[in-house]
């Protein structure tokens, strides 16, 4: 069966349901950096949010790719697998949290630049 969460329903409301499912999305992120994931897995994790992320911002047809996509489900999958598998779960280190600030940062600057780049767009255009 095909189920259905909250975030794809969020996507209808224009602006405010992106930033939800962004949100929604984040956290779930920064739970596998406090939990000291290992890159690999938060890297897959970031490309699920980004894509889940990117598509949203398709007008009409991102709501229904979101809830095909489903990013959040895939990410709590791989967080839970890799809390079942605590081998995987090293001590931080210096370059680990180097990583993990890498990751973030991307987070912010698609959420941020990503938005602007179109806004200027749009204007020149105009």
């Amino acid at each position: 069966p095909f189920r259905v969460g909250v975030d794809p329903f969020l996507s209808f409301i224009p602006g405010a349901g992106q930033v939800s499912g962004a949100v929604f999305g984040s956290v779930l992120l920064f739970d596998a950096a406090r939990l000291h994931m290992p890159i690999p897995v938060l890297a897959r994790m970031l490309g699920n949010w980004t894509i889940d992320w990117a598509i949203g911002l398709i007008p009409f047809v991102g709501p229904f790719l979101d809830a095909a996509w489903r990013s959040n489900l895939k990410n709590l999958k791989l967080l839970n697998r890799t809390i079942d598998n605590r081998q995987q779960v090293h001590q931080a280190s210096v370059s680990y949290w180097i990583a993990v600030a890498a990751i973030l940062t991307c987070m912010v600057l698609l959420t941020i630049a990503v938005p602007i780049a179109l806004i200027v767009w749009l204007v020149s255009r105009g």
